[in-house]
């Protein structure tokens, strides 16, 4: 019983101290350490072992398996493509090779998030860099306001977990699966994502007269060369994973140079661009391992109080099925993907719902163990994404309005979202009942890397 109050004050104090604006990472750690008093008071442990607190910390930190190392390179990239222009570029160039496609722009859009993936993580930043360049052209070619500003929302929101996203780098850690597993369980279900959000452009936009770009705007030698390169330096680093060439930090580290020559190829380079840009990836960096050094004092805590198990106690009451629970859970993770950042949710939240998603044995559906583990990883992953377009709270929406040109309001894109989150949900919902389309990819590496080993 005091175990029980103990865990219910303490996230009660989490959410307070998220809610009043504070740190999250102060709030993570002064939780944490406020958890382990209480656990000494009620003889869970003593103070001797405080120094569990560092340990755990370093422990985590100096994992060499997780390569936390990718993390500011990988961030370094995506900042670097945005300030590259190649956004712009991309989108004249996809322009010109859709000419028959109705909602051609739309679709642009779309493509667009899919090659910006290493920014995605900063979702504003994605968001806004397709917005200054999508939003015009799909205006003046009649398009509502409703539709050309969820594609804007939509296309930032795809790249967040279309590899080499960093948020999959966060999945994976959290359930201890291997990068390029991770990175190949999502490339099916995002691919069918943007085919299904491209039909539905495509129908409710196919009576549009698309006015072409300007003369000026039409993409040079030079832009299709760079655009080329891009994609080549995004798509090697999850293919030199999957194909066991790279560790995740070496082929990031060689995406970061090859970020940098289309930079300069571009034109775009100079020392002060280059100055805030490592500014900036040392801001955020340092902001993310924050995170990570309180949630793991928080999750400290929370282990000493047996939060996990009293959390597992609580739904287990409910006398849900394991697909009631599953459902229950992903609900939870899109409900906080409302109002916490995915980096918070995934090392603060999702460690604590864990054990939940552990008790749920869903190997007999999946095929095994482990392929359960992928296909539970890429339907949080999705679950994330979508809490970033849906109406109200979704982040996308906030920053596809905050990029828009006058008449375009908050309400048209809320309008513009609703069928895309339909279209996501009843995808998620297809990829329940068939992981296939989740665990067909992984598979066949696996049986192709054995089939190696073998030879």
């Amino acid at each position: 019983m005091v175990n029980e109050v103990l865990t219910i004050i303490m996230l009660a104090l989490l959410a307070f101290g998220v809610f009043s604006g504070f740190p999250v990472a102060l709030v993570l750690t002064t939780t944490g350490f406020l958890a382990f008093i209480a656990a000494v008071f009620i003889g869970e442990t003593d103070f001797g072992h405080l120094g569990l607190i560092y340990l755990r910390v370093r422990g985590v930190l100096t994992n060499e398996a997780v390569q936390f190392t990718s993390v500011p390179l990988l961030i370094f990239l995506g900042l670097v493509l945005n300030a590259s222009g190649i956004a712009e570029t991309l989108f004249r160039t996809l322009g010109q090779l859709l000419k028959s496609v109705p909602g051609r722009y739309a679709v642009a859009t779309l493509l667009i998030g899919l090659i910006l993936a290493p920014a995605a993580g900063v979702i504003g930043a994605s968001v806004v860099t397709v917005a200054l360049v999508a939003y015009t052209p799909m205006l003046r070619s009649g398009y509502p306001a409703s539709a050309a500003g969820a594609a804007v929302a939509a296309s930032g929101a795809l790249g967040v977990v279309f590899p080499p996203a960093i948020l999959l780098f966060f999945v994976a850690n959290v359930f201890q699966l291997r990068f390029a597993l991770m990175y190949a369980a999502l490339v099916v279900p995002v691919l069918l994502l943007v085919l299904l959000f491209s039909i539905y452009f495509a129908i409710t936009l196919r009576n549009r007269v698309e006015v072409p770009l300007s003369d000026q705007a039409k993409p040079t030698l030079r832009d299709v060369l760079s655009v080329i390169v891009a994609i080549g330096v995004i798509a090697a680093i999850p293919l030199s994973i999957v194909a066991g060439i790279a560790t995740l930090s070496e082929a990031a580290g060689i995406g970061v140079f090859g970020g940098l020559l289309v930079t300069v190829f571009r034109g775009r380079m100079s020392l002060n661009l280059l100055n805030k840009t490592i500014v900036r990836t040392a801001s955020m960096t340092s902001m993310v391992f924050f995170i990570v050094v309180g949630a793991t004092i928080f999750s400290l805590g929370f282990n000493l109080l047996d939060g996990p198990n009293i959390l597992f106690l609580w739904i287990d009451s409910f006398d849900l099925g394991r697909w009631a629970t599953l459902t229950l859970l992903l609900g939870i993770i899109l409900v906080l993907g409302f109002v916490f950042d995915w980096i918070e949710i995934l090392l603060v939240f999702l460690p604590i719902l864990l054990p939940i998603f552990g008790q749920l044995d869903f190997a007999d559906h999946v095929g095994t163990a482990y392929f359960a583990n992928i296909w539970l990883a890429g339907l949080i992953a999705l679950a994330l994404q979508t809490s970033f377009l849906t109406p109200p709270f979704g982040y996308a929406l906030f920053f596809a309005k905050m990029a828009a040109p006058p008449g375009v309001n908050l309400a048209d894109i809320y309008k513009g979202a609703g069928p895309l989150v339909v279209i996501e949900v009843l995808l998620i919902g297809a990829l329940a009942g068939w992981p296939k389309l989740i665990t067909w990819l992984p598979a066949l590496i696996l049986s192709r890397s054995d089939s190696l080993l073998m030879n």
